[in-house]
Formats: C-alpha cells, structure tokens, sequence
C-alpha cells in the first residue's frame, strides 16, 4: 500500500512537471510552429514578422532597463540554431570609437554578441542550438539577450 502511494504520487509530480514543460525536452529540432507554441506557453505576446513557410520569425516584446526591446525569434536554415536578434538602430560609422567599444563588450556578453548587418542596422544575436529546447532554456536565453541589451544602452544609444 506504501508502495502504491509513493508510485502514484511520484507519477503525479512527473505529470505536473511534464505539462509545464519545463522538465521534457523537445526531442529533436524545433520547427518554426513549435517555437512558436514554447513561447505562448511562456506567456508572451507573439507577433508575427514573417509568415512565408520556412522563413518564419516572430517577436516579443520585454520591458528591462527603461527600454521595450523587441526580441526577433527564427529558426536557422540548417534548422540547428534557434536565433534571438534585436534590432539597436543604425550602426555607428566605422571611424566611430563606439565600434571598438561595442567589439570589445561581446566578450562581456557572449554569448549575446554585437554585429551590422549589409544594411547598416546595428544588432544583438543570441544563437541557441536547436537540440532538447525546454521552456526554461528559451527563457533563460530570452532573458540573457534583453538583460544584455539594457546593460550596454550606453554603448549603442545615440
């Protein structure tokens, strides 16, 4: 009867815990759909950015360090990365010592890490490797990013 009692309650919290989905991975790679599920799961509001099948991306809006910072979420071609990226505005010229100073940072916050894409906008990528993802790492990583933006405002801000 002890035994009966131990099993069941031990199935119980495993039940609990494998709703929540904090304790089963994800097996194999996520696609763009079940990423989008982990998120609502986490209780952010989801947008859609792009909707064209197997370009997906979506974004979710935190509030750290006076800022509301708009995380963009997709998944890598390769399907082996799931990428947080956040738009920081146009990038310093080049001449600029706001150049060295951002490149010096990404050591401090990898990583999170600082790059200009061809069109000149300055961002902040996260990769995440698209293998057993749980809610708690998406949110561990979404976390880290907006965390990161906040404390280097004062390298990208104006």
């Amino acid at each position: 009867m002890r035994r009966f009692g131990l099993l069941s309650l031990t199935l119980l919290v495993s039940a609990v815990i494998a709703i929540a989905g904090f304790a089963r991975p994800q097996s194999g790679p996520l696609d763009a759909r079940q990423l989008r599920e982990k998120l609502v799961e986490l209780g952010y509001d989801v947008t859609d950015l792009v909707k064209e099948e197997g370009k997906e991306k979506y974004t979710v809006k935190l509030t750290k360090s006076d800022l509301d910072i708009p995380i963009g979420y997709e998944i890598s071609p390769s399907k082996g990365y799931i990428w947080l990226t956040v738009n920081l505005g146009d990038a310093p010229a080049e001449t600029s010592t706001k150049c060295l100073a951002l490149l010096k940072s990404n050591g401090n916050i990898q990583p999170s890490f600082f790059y200009v894409t061809k069109s000149g906008r300055l961002m902040m990528g996260l990769p995440i490797d698209n293998r057993d993802v749980t809610n708690a790492t998406l949110r561990l990583r979404t976390d880290q990013i907006s965390d990161n933006v906040g404390s280097t405002k004062d390298l990208w801000q104006g």
